[in-house]
């Protein structure tokens, strides 16, 4: 190995030391502050990719004309075609058939009743034949009649394992890389990235966040009336057959301001149902962005329009007259055929790299996101602390079998479960930061106590079973560009255990990133302990830099 390569090498295992522990840095960052990674990997080069590019930069650069507030960088995605595959029908449409057969035993006078006998019958093209009546029908008795707890578990039970007819991958995984990848990017420039979709907002929220990055709180989307009553002594939110809202073309300007408060300034789709929220965004003042995405690639995908001469769609059309629109109004036309180096995310790994962690409660929140405003303020290219950069404490970073997630899982849970960790009462004692060059990872530590301490060795421990000596860097959420790297956040999580577990723990809540000039000076200043604790744990997979990228399971620890 040369000298340079052993210099690299070096850097990339200290910078992973130091962030691996932290909340998701988007990008890894020079001394100087540049980039040191392509954030729109899967984009190829073009006019499309720069208009993104271009657009981030003018609105986040301080002293720019076109500058942005934090608060204000609002960009709101559509759903079903827009960040994941919509063709040869919408996912929820697959859940309706699906809970129609499931609730067919309850309803045998479905054998006879349309829209139902058609579905029963495997005729879907018979079921849909009346329009909008039959879909409302078949919404009505498949998404109402339970709580709303019940219908998220119903929700996550299938979502789970259901898959495209086509390709029979996930419906999860029939996601679009390079949208992740533009969800991502702009979140690490500060923006707060919505969902508003024609789609159930019901269905939508309780996998968004592990799959987009995206909590349910930033989901906005077609609703049914929902009634509070009491059942069993128990305080529920009973679904009632019957529509409340319907997030569709002119409903999706009114679902913003009604759920969001804000105009946003970026906004994506790729339908005729998406064209009044570009519109709305684009009457904005200042600087705006409005993006559509063509379905032009048949052998990747689908394609269809009928706009530039594709094939019509009965869902998701992207007719002449918006591709005119989009033309006469400057917005930008993705064409997937030619901006896009791959469509969807690579097979899923034999292997996941995970973070297993604690989420701290309100109190903790308060000085981390105090602490983040004033790194922000001294150094604006570092993290904000939002939907994708959660402060957490890591407990144990390791490899495990794909397949063996649930049992995982179920283990951690168990001990989670066994252990007050609602009743630990930790103290941040002191600021602290880890050097990456010029800059620091900067964070809060915790006191190791006994309670921590046992807590992470059970964890370990009940873990153990299943862990695997290493993974390749297909086991985290995306690679780097740099091979170093690579290896290095590979080293760090094989060696987690030995190297920073039990004596060597240290926990802490990362705050963000500022020059270690900067850092050295708050460190010196008079640190005010406080109390906190654990208001909940997670299992992530790793991402990039050691982040915890992709929410697995959670668990609360509310009594």
């Amino acid at each position: 190995m040369t000298n340079t390569a052993r210099r690299r090498n070096s850097f990339a295992i200290a910078f992973l030391a130091a962030v691996a522990l932290t909340t998701a840095v988007a990008g890894a960052v020079t001394a100087a502050g540049a980039p040191t990674n392509d954030p729109l990997p899967s984009w190829n080069e073009g006019k499309a990719k720069q208009s993104i590019i271009e657009f981030v930069g003018k609105v986040t650069t301080p002293g720019s004309p076109d500058f942005v507030p934090a608060t204000e960088r609002i960009a709101v995605f559509d759903n079903d075609g827009t960040l994941w595959c919509e063709q040869p029908v919408p996912v929820q449409l697959y859940f309706v058939l699906d809970r129609v057969k499931a609730l067919a035993p309850q309803h045998p006078e479905w054998a006879t009743t349309e829209p139902f006998a058609s579905i029963l019958r495997g005729d879907m093209n018979s079921a849909l034949a009346g329009g909008d009546h039959a879909l409302m029908e078949l919404l009505m008795a498949t998404h109402t009649g339970n709580t709303s707890e019940e219908f998220e578990r119903i929700v996550k039970d299938w979502i789970a394992t259901a898959k495209h007819p086509g390709t029979g991958r996930l419906f999860t995984q029939m996601v679009y890389q390079p949208m992740l990848e533009l969800l991502a990017y702009l979140r690490a420039n500060g923006f707060k990235t919505f969902i508003v979709s024609g789609g159930g907002i019901e269905f939508m929220r309780p996998w968004t966040e592990s799959v987009y990055g995206v909590p349910p709180e930033q989901v906005v989307g077609s609703s049914v009336k929902t009634r509070f009553e009491m059942r069993d002594g128990e305080p529920v939110l009973a679904r009632l057959p019957e529509l409340n809202f319907n997030d569709d073309k002119g409903g999706k300007p009114v679902g913003i301001y009604q759920h969001i408060g804000r105009r946003p300034i970026a906004a994506f789709g790729n339908s005729t149902g998406d064209q009044q929220m570009l519109e709305y965004t684009q009457a904005g003042g200042g600087a705006r962005f409005e993006l559509l995405v063509l379905h032009d690639d048949a052998a990747r995908e689908y394609a269809y329009g009928p706009a530039r001469g594709l094939p019509d769609a009965k869902l998701g059309a992207f007719t002449p007259a918006l591709d005119e629109h989009a033309k006469k109004d400057g917005w930008t036309v993705v064409r997937m055929k030619d901006d896009w180096k791959t469509v969807f995310p690579a097979a899923q790994s034999t292997i996941t790299a995970i973070d297993i962690l604690l989420e701290p409660d309100a109190a903790m929140l308060e000085h981390a996101r105090a602490n983040n405003a004033r790194l922000l303020a001294a150094y604006p290219k570092g993290f904000a602390l939002d939907a994708a950069h959660r402060p957490h404490i890591t407990m144990l970073q390791c490899f495990v079998r794909t397949a063996d997630l649930p049992s995982v899982s179920a283990a951690a849970g168990r001990v989670l479960a066994a252990a007050n960790v609602a009743g630990m009462k930790l103290e941040a004692f002191k600021y602290y930061y880890a050097p990456t060059g010029a800059l620091g990872v900067a964070g809060i530590c915790a006191r190791p106590t006994p309670d921590l301490l046992k807590l992470q060795a059970d964890i370990i421990a009940a873990v153990e079973p299943w862990m695997v000596e290493r993974g390749p860097i297909a086991a985290f959420t995306a690679p780097h560009d740099d091979p170093a790297l690579d290896a290095g956040l590979i080293e760090y999580v094989a060696k987690y255990v030995p190297k920073y577990a039990g004596e060597h723990f240290n926990p802490h809540v990362s705050t963000g990133a500022a020059p270690k000039e900067y850092l050295d000076r708050m460190l010196a200043e008079p640190f005010e302990p406080f109390t906190f604790s654990p208001a909940g744990a997670a299992i992530y997979q790793l991402g990039p830099f050691g982040t915890a990228a992709k929410k697995l399971e959670e668990w609360s620890s509310r009594p």
